[in-house]
């Protein structure tokens, strides 16, 4: 549930985007780089939510950041100004968002079934597509009836009654108790040694490539299919069953990188997903409005791939008593990746006056995360770091 209710709220954004353009007078790039601050913080806090989690422990970390979030959006609702809307939307919103997010949770759930680790990722990951879905949905609702500022409200309301009370319960799994006659227990790779790796690196590079390409077109689809004369209901409900399609992604791509291996399963997505962002372009070449429907079931499929795949293959190389701080180190990449992908959207909307050369920008990132996690050894991480 928090899950569902972090990546929701941050996907909603796609639904205040064009009312924010309007309130303030200003361009789309400049508009998304409110976006941009969330996915950068994202990012950027991502050492500190690993560093956090180790010592805090879920429960308290998501609470905390609850209680941030919210404290954040009741101020960025009387916000006057872009700035200001993204030093407490973007920012300090962002911030809160990032310890209730994929990072956090997804640890969890893979130190808690080591044996399965991309099955029980991706059910995790379930939260994500169901709370996208729910609420773009219910952002395009409320904006419509109360406006994007009372939207933001519903948005801390439910932070304040949902996610710190539900995560009073959460909690780790005990450590494994030592053998008789163990010298010492081992307790995984070191952050030193992940540093020090080269599949570490390659991770990142992974992760960086993926968040250009998907935060790209799920900031950016909404106003480009309102562009080519889809009505915003139509275009809202599109963007809100790329979500819900992608449930039944999250799942095969579990289950398969469990059983395919961790980048053949990424291949698959990956192309899908290419092949989702072809079919989006052609609706703006034929006019047809097929081609939305088409795009909805390809890169539906491969929504949150990247985030299963990246988790698991990370606790296969790097799981132990330091894997929180080190996944935190690895998902620094992911912020840079989002907002550039959401701030490229806008700029090239920007600059030619058509989305197309953006999605030509996000096949292209794909292509460059494909190339990063088959450069992943298997072997290699085990003889770095270890202690």
């Amino acid at each position: 549930m928090t899950l569902a209710l972090q990546n929701g709220i941050v996907m909603a954004f796609a639904v205040l985007y064009l009312p924010l353009i309007a309130e303030f007078d200003a361009s789309r790039g400049e508009v998304a780089s409110v976006q941009s601050a969330v996915l950068l913080l994202g990012g950027f806090g991502s050492p500190l939510i690993g560093w956090a989690f180790d010592r805090l422990g879920p429960r308290r970390l998501f609470q905390y950041g609850a209680v941030l979030t919210a404290a954040a959006f009741a101020v960025a609702s009387r916000a006057d100004s872009l700035p200001l809307l993204v030093l407490t939307y973007g920012v300090v919103g962002g911030l809160g968002l990032s310890t209730l997010g994929s990072q956090a949770n997804l640890v969890v759930a893979a130190l808690w079934f080591p044996a399965a680790r991309g099955r029980a990722i991706a059910v995790a990951d379930l939260g994500t597509g169901f709370g996208a879905f729910a609420f773009t949905l219910l952002g395009q609702a409320l904006v419509v009836a109360v406006g994007w500022r009372a939207t933001l409200l519903v948005w801390a309301a439910l932070l304040l009654a949902i996610v710190v009370p539900l995560n009073a319960f959460q909690r780790l799994p005990p450590p494994a108790p030592a053998r008789a006659g163990d010298a010492r227990v081992p307790t995984g790779p070191t952050l030193a040694g992940a540093l020090a790796s080269a599949p570490f690196w390659w991770l990142a590079a992974m992760r960086f490539f993926g968040a250009c390409a998907f935060p790209l077109m799920n900031t950016h689809m909404l106003a480009y299919a309102i562009g080519q004369g889809v009505a915003p209901a139509t275009a809202a409900a599109a963007l809100g069953a790329v979500s819900l399609v992608s449930l039944a992604g999250r799942l095969a791509t579990g289950w398969l990188s469990d059983r395919l291996g961790r980048p053949q399963t990424l291949t698959l997505a990956y192309t899908s997903a290419a092949l989702g962002i072809g079919a989006l372009s052609l609706l703006a070449l034929t006019g047809s409005s097929a081609w939305l429907v088409v795009y909805v079931a390809l890169y539906g499929l491969a929504q949150g791939s990247s985030g299963i795949v990246a988790s698991a293959r990370a606790a296969d190389a790097f799981a132990g008593a330091s894997f929180g701080a080190i996944y935190g180190w690895l998902s620094l990449a992911i912020g840079p990746g989002e907002a550039l992908g959401a701030w490229v959207g806008g700029r090239f909307f920007d600059a030619w006056g058509s989305y197309l050369p953006a999605f030509g920008f996000a096949v292209a990132a794909l292509a460059a995360g494909l190339v990063s996690i088959w450069l992943v050894r298997p072997t290699e991480p085990r003889r770095l770091g270890s202690t």
